[in-house]
């Protein structure tokens, strides 16, 4: 079972400002091969798990590392994602990007947990 939950791809993305929620446009790479390979949102399925590395608009900070994140959808070149193994600070870091400061309503718990990718 371990070995299934091994990713085989990883996503890199930049997050887009003042979308609703984690949204983006990345790349997808086949860590099959070596060097990794640019591949396409057809070669996922719902339930595969991918790593995602995150840049934030006009951040000059480190990217956010994501382990471990599960294949919910996949239509035409969108791809949503669940956030599964993400570190306390990235995790922050995410909730500040997802609600500005000026925002008095809290966050909805699961608006920074998911990711609309177009790859």
């Amino acid at each position: 079972m371990l070995q299934t939950m091994v990713s085989k791809v990883a996503i890199d993305c930049i997050l887009s400002e003042g979308s609703e929620g984690l949204q983006g446009d990345g790349c997808i790479y086949s860590l099959s091969s070596t060097p990794p390979s640019i591949t396409g949102p057809e070669n996922l399925h719902p339930g595969d798990y991918v790593k995602l590395r995150l840049w934030l608009p006009d951040n000059e900070g480190s990217a956010i590392y994501i382990d471990f994140a599960e294949v919910q959808w996949i239509k035409h070149d969108r791809i949503k994602l669940d956030l599964l193994l993400t570190s306390p600070k990235d995790q922050a870091r995410l909730r500040q990007f997802v609600a500005p400061t000026s925002q008095a309503a809290p966050v909805p718990h699961r608006m920074w947990e998911q990711i609309v990718i177009r790859a």
